[in-house]
C-alpha cells in the first residue's frame, strides 16, 4: 500500500469514529433529558400527594368547625348564654296570621 491509500483509509475510518462519537453523545444527551423528565415527574407526584393530604386535613377541620358552629348556634346554648349575650326574654309575643293573604284593608 502506498501512502495515499493509507491516508484515505485513515480518513475513512476517522470519519466513522466521529459519527460513532456523535451517536454516543446523542444517546447520552437523550438519557440525561429522560432522567431529568422522570425526576421532575416524581417530584411533582410527591407535591400532589402532599397537597392532597392537606386537602383531607382541611376537610376534616371544616367538618369539626361546622359541628362546633351548630353547637354554638343551638337553642339550648343560646338559652344558657342569654345573660352573657345581653339579651332579654320577650314577654308579649304577637303572631300574625297570614291565612287570608291580605296585608291592607281599603276603607
Amino acid at each position: 500500500m502506498n501512502q495515499e491509500e493509507v491516508k484515505n483509509k485513515i480518513g475513512f475510518y476517522g470519519g466513522i469514529s466521529k459519527i460513532k462519537l456523535a451517536a454516543v453523545l446523542t444517546c447520552f444527551g437523550f438519557c440525561a433529558v429522560y432522567l431529568a423528565i422522570i425526576n421532575t415527574t416524581a417530584v411533582k407526584g410527591f407535591e400532589v400527594k402532599k397537597i392532597e393530604q392537606q386537602i383531607e386535613e382541611l376537610k376534616t377541620e371544616n367538618k369539626q368547625l361546622q359541628i362546633e358552629e351548630a353547637e354554638l348556634n343551638s337553642f339550648y346554648n343560646i338559652k344558657d348564654n342569654v345573660g352573657n349575650l345581653n339579651m332579654v326574654e320577650a314577654k308579649d309575643v304577637v303572631y300574625i296570621d297570614n291565612n287570608d293573604k291580605s296585608v291592607a284593608v281599603k276603607r
